[in-house]
């Protein structure tokens, strides 16, 4: 049995009509899929969270089996390199999901090629002119975060954002909403959400 496979069986109960899962569960698994990296000497690979409040989720699993996701809502996105191939897996609060390889490697080189941009600048909070005189008032929720941990040869390093900070969407514009836009760690992601989306019907839950 795979590690992750055991740990996820010590961590949540099977039970054939639902189970609560809590978001220790993808990052425990997620955790035990990067030491499986190191193990095979790849020094350069990324993950991204995408982390959503109060969430809750009725997933299928099998013919006899449902995962209902009480709370917050993880899904976790893993990518790396091998023989000069990019591979994508995943896992949430349900479970771990089989590898698949990437059509190309656009994702990951913008990676590597942008290391220390991706480092050295974080997504500024949203941020008005006049806060105390019109506080921020949302014209829509905004419950979701975007977590991301990139590991090279030098360490690894973490960075994270609201969706809400990517925005415009308040009485008040945004001041660092042009500023955000153009960053590296933006660019990044939204290639990430394309891959998602492209991959979505293929990725199968182990």
């Amino acid at each position: 049995m795979k590690p992750y496979l055991l740990l996820l069986s010590l961590l949540i109960s099977t039970i054939s009509i639902g189970q609560y899962n809590n978001e220790l569960v993808p990052y425990s698994i997620m955790t035990e899929m990067t030491k499986n990296l190191d193990r095979q000497n790849i020094e350069n690979y990324l993950y991204t969270n995408r982390t959503c409040l109060g969430e809750t989720r009725i997933i299928k699993l099998n013919e006899e089996e449902k995962c209902v996701t009480n709370g917050n809502f993880s899904e976790y996105y893993l990518f790396w390199q091998k023989d000069n191939e990019t591979y994508i897996t995943k896992t949430d609060n349900c479970g771990p999901f089989i590898k698949m390889k990437l059509e190309n490697n656009e994702l990951f080189d913008f990676f590597l090629k942008n290391k220390l941009a991706l480092k050295n600048n974080p997504v500024k909070e949203y941020k008005v002119a006049n806060p105390k005189n019109s506080p921020i008032e949302r014209a829509k929720v905004y419950p979701c975060s975007h977590e991301f941990s990139f590991t090279t040869p030098m360490g690894t390093f973490e960075q994270k954002f609201n969706e809400f900070d990517l925005t415009n969407d308040s009485r008040q514009s945004n001041l660092n909403y042009e500023y955000n836009q153009q960053l590296k760690l933006v660019a990044l992601d939204k290639m990430i959400d394309d891959v998602i989306v492209k991959t979505k019907s293929e990725l199968r839950r182990q």
